[in-house]
This record gives C-alpha cells, sequence and structure tokens, in this order.
C-alpha cells in the first residue's frame, strides 16, 4: 500500500515497494518539497514515483476534526485555484454565545480576625454567642468563597478547552498535552471515567448545597441574637452592630451564587461534566484524515480541500494539489514527417583542376528526407516526453536515392504526441576519394568520376515528424 500523508508531512510506503518517501509542503515558499528516507537519515529527490499496483492513501496529520472537513478528488489534469490558508482563527468566534457568563469571585469577608475557641473572659453569655456565631458564618463564608472560585476556574477550563478543541494552529500532540495540563490543574487528576467524574462532581455539589444552607441559617441566627445584645459593645475594633451588617452585607453578596444553585441543583457536578466530556473529546479524537483511491493509470494528481465546517465563522479554506508521479510503462509511436541529413563527403564535389589538381567544390548543405520513425518514451501525462527513435528516409532530390539509415534522441510534444522531434545520427551510402588519393594531390586521370567510389559513412539529421493517429484526437 502507498500512503500520503498531507498540509504538515507526508510518507509514502508500500507492502510490497520498501522505499518510503517523505513529502513537505514550505507554506512560505509554497511548494511541495520531496525526500526519500535512507534508514536514518533522508535525501532530497525531485520528485516520487509510484508503481502501478496497489492503493493510494492521502493522510493528513495535525487535522483538527472538530474544525475541518475534508474533500479528496482525483483527476487526470489540475485546474489552477488560489490557495487560501486559515490563519486568522478567532476561537472567540467560536465561544460566543455558548458558555455563558463567567461567575465572578466573591470580595472577602470584613469580620473579626479571632475565629477560634471564643473566651468567656469579660463577655456575657448573649454576647457570646453572638461572637461565636459570627465566627462560624466567617469560616462558612470563606468555604462558599472556595467552592465559588473553583466554579469560576471550572468555567474557565471550559473556555480553554474549547479555544484548544477548535484550535488549527498547534499540533495533535500540544492540544491534548495542554489539555491534560488544564485538567489537572482545575480537577488535581486527568482520569475522567464517569466514576470518577461523578464522584468528584458530587462532592463538590454536596459542599455547595450544604454550605449555602448553613450560610442562610447562621444568617438568621445573628439576626436574632442581635436582639439580645448591646449593639454598641466593640470587638476588635468593631461593634455588634457592624459585625452584623457585615454578615447580612456578605450574604447579600452570594445572591448570584445561590439562584444559579437554585436553578440547577447539579451545578457544580455539571460542570465538572462538561469540562471531562471537553477533555474527552480532545483525548479520544483522531487528528488526522485518510483518503485511500486506486491507483489507476489515468489519475495524475490528487486534490486535497479542507475548509471549516458551518458551524465555524471562518470561511478560509485549504486547497493542494499532489501529483503523482508514478513509472510508467513505454509508448511506442510511429511517425511520418521530413527530416535533413548532413554528412560532410556529400557536401564536396571533388573535380580535376587544369593543372592536374584534385580540388573540391561546395554541394548543398543539407539533404530533405521523406522519413519514417519508430518512437518509444515514458507515457508520461503532461510536459515534453523525452525518449529515443529509429526509422529511415528517402532523399527527395539529388541523383543517388540511397536510403538514410537514422537512429537518436525524440521529443514529443503536445497532447497524445502529435508532433515529434528528433536529432542524432544518420548512415547513408556518400562519394569518398578512392586508390589513395588526398584533395591536393596532383593526377593523371581526366575523369573526375574515378576518383571516387561509394561507402558507407555517418553524419548527422534533424527531423519534424507527425503520429498521424493521434493528430486532432482531443483527451483519452
Amino acid at each position: 500500500m502507498k500512503v500520503f500523508t498531507a498540509v504538515s508531512c507526508l510518507l509514502i510506503s508500500s507492502s510490497s515497494y520498501a522505499q518510503q518517501y517523505l513529502i513537505k509542503y514550505d507554506m512560505q515558499d509554497q511548494q511541495t518539497k520531496y525526500y526519500k528516507i535512507q534508514q536514518q537519515d533522508t535525501a532530497k529527490v525531485k520528485n516520487i514515483d509510484l508503481r502501478k499496483n496497489g492503493r493510494i492513501l492521502l493522510q493528513v496529520n495535525n487535522y483538527n476534526p472538530f474544525y475541518w472537513n475534508a474533500k479528496v478528488t482525483a483527476f487526470k489534469t489540475p485546474v489552477d485555484e488560489e490557495v487560501g490558508y486559515g490563519d486568522a482563527f478567532n476561537p472567540f468566534s467560536v465561544l460566543a454565545g455558548g458558555m455563558g457568563d463567567l461567575m465572578g469571585s466573591l470580595p472577602k469577608l470584613d469580620m473579626p480576625k479571632n475565629r477560634g475557641q471564643l473566651s468567656h473572659d469579660n463577655l456575657d453569655d448573649a454576647t457570646y454567642n453572638y461572637l461565636n456565631t459570627a465566627a462560624k458564618y466567617a469560616t462558612n463564608y470563606d468555604d462558599l468563597k472556595e467552592l465559588n472560585t473553583k466554579l469560576e476556574d471550572l468555567q474557565i477550563a471550559k473556555l480553554q478547552l474549547t479555544e484548544l478543541k477548535f484550535n488549527i494552529q498547534k499540533n495533535e500532540a500540544n492540544i491534548k498535552a495542554e489539555a491534560q495540563k488544564t485538567v489537572k490543574k482545575v480537577l488535581a487528576t486527568d482520569e475522567l471515567g464517569l466514576t470518577n467524574v461523578l464522584l468528584i462532581g458530587k462532592n463538590y455539589n454536596n459542599n455547595l448545597n450544604n454550605a449555602l444552607d448553613e450560610a442562610a441559617m447562621l444568617v438568621n441566627s445573628l439576626q436574632q441574637q442581635q436582639k439580645l445584645v448591646n449593639v454598641n459593645t466593640v470587638y476588635e475594633e468593631k461593634t455588634l452592630k457592624e459585625i452584623g451588617e457585615n454578615a447580612s452585607s456578605s450574604f447579600k453578596k452570594l445572591d448570584r451564587l445561590k439562584m444559579a444553585q437554585n436553578n440547577n441543583p447539579n451545578l457544580l457536578l455539571d460542570e465538572v461534566a462538561a469540562v471531562a466530556k471537553l477533555y474527552n473529546e480532545i483525548n479520544n479524537a483522531n487528528f488526522q484524515f485518510s483518503y485511500a483511491v486506486k491507483n489507476e493509470e489515468d489519475i495524475s494528481d490528487l486534490k486535497l480541500e479542507l475548509y471549516p465546517k458551518a458551524e465555524m465563522a471562518s470561511k478560509d479554506t485549504v486547497v493542494q494539489y499532489f501529483e503523482l508521479n508514478r513509472k510508467k510503462n513505454i509508448r511506442i509511436r510511429n511517425s511520418v514527417g521530413v527530416a535533413f541529413s548532413y554528412f560532410d563527403a556529400n557536401n564536396r564535389n571533388y573535380y580535376i583542376g587544369a593543372d592536374s589538381i584534385i580540388r573540391k567544390g561546395e554541394k548543398d548543405l543539407f539533404t530533405p528526407l521523406l522519413s519514417t520513425f519508430i518512437h518509444f518514451y515514458a507515457g508520461k501525462t503532461k510536459g515534453v516526453k523525452w525518449g529515443g527513435a529509429f526509422g529511415f528516409g528517402i532523399p527527395l532530390q539529388g541523383e543517388k536515392k540511397d536510403v538514410n539509415f537514422l537512429l537518436g534522441l525524440t521529443g514529443a510534444i503536445g497532447k497524445n504526441e502529435p508532433i515529434l522531434v528528433t536529432v542524432g545520427a544518420a548512415g547513408s551510402k556518400v562519394n569518398k576519394l578512392t586508390n589513395g588519393y588526398q584533395l591536393g594531390d596532383k593526377t593523371n586521370e581526366k575523369d573526375p568520376a574515378k576518383l571516387t567510389t561509394s561507402g558507407y559513412a555517418v553524419g548527422g539529421f534533424l527531423s519534424v515528424t507527425f503520429n498521424l493517429n493521434n493528430l486532432g484526437i482531443g483527451k483519452k
């Protein structure tokens, strides 16, 4: 099986093809870079060649399943598109309207500092009982303050976990690590199975309910006991009247907490459950998207689109193409056209001068040929296809019509390769000086034809030929 990974990093491997590749998309340069994995290191390569058999698996790592939807399209020729990256994500657009207001902290209670065992010394029974009730209320208020802080911490943890849940800037490891740190800070554990969540939540909830009931009872007792004491009596720089007023004032500041508890008797249990739900969703989420496609011959590219889910405020879309460079079968084409050959010997016309010296004159620079070729090259889907060619040509002019044998490098141009340009070596019969004659020698021969003989030589050629079967054919 061949495996791709996208966006952050891509991996290709195969059970039948052991070589692995790494693909990374450089966001800054906006280009895909390919690497071959060699045991402990990597080597950069131009592209990746795929074998014909098997499946291609496009695999996206660090894919946030809460934020993104994904779509993969396999096609032959990619369409140019703009590529947008959702790097302007605002988490508050996701959180707005769903979390409610934070509870807010309770102020300190301005009560006497001595909350231990009161002494009867210099205190009558009524005053002693009054101050003892005030001390119990101050301790109870501190408990409620801690529970209110816990409620606020749970609400903040929900915000933090929700932001992490929809975060597309951080990778999977960072998101899960920060989520674990958040729940450990607020709940002192990350073991948030159902049993543990119920135990923690019910304990907080019972403490809150009991503390609120006790606060109401103590404030009521304090108001009754105030009638039995001299309210102008001073204790720790405060009159008994000021102590009672501070208690009544602080109890009114608990109204928001009391209302929340009255509306939902399981207030803290529900908050713990909400934090646990978010954490478990993040911790159990698979931050990976996979899409398998059969590696068919006509599939040249995969198009990956990542786009925000409907409830996200952002509309940015990530579009990325991945070219499938595979080992292709060799294509064989025949073509017919015109070639131009050049032979140094054919470019000379030998004659005998008046001084009996062998001299040369210039002939045509090249010879036009009617030629036909068999071409062979890799079956790429685009660009110039390079390969080889073998063929022959017949001169279109001149007295001799000796066949030219042609062998060279060919380049196939256009869709379905209708035009083929070939350059290479040509072999044909040419006229050469014979009997040891050299240019500039003196001779007794009177007939220039007896100076030369026919023999094979190597020259060069350039041809432009046409694949007549594929002219005018559209997409195959």
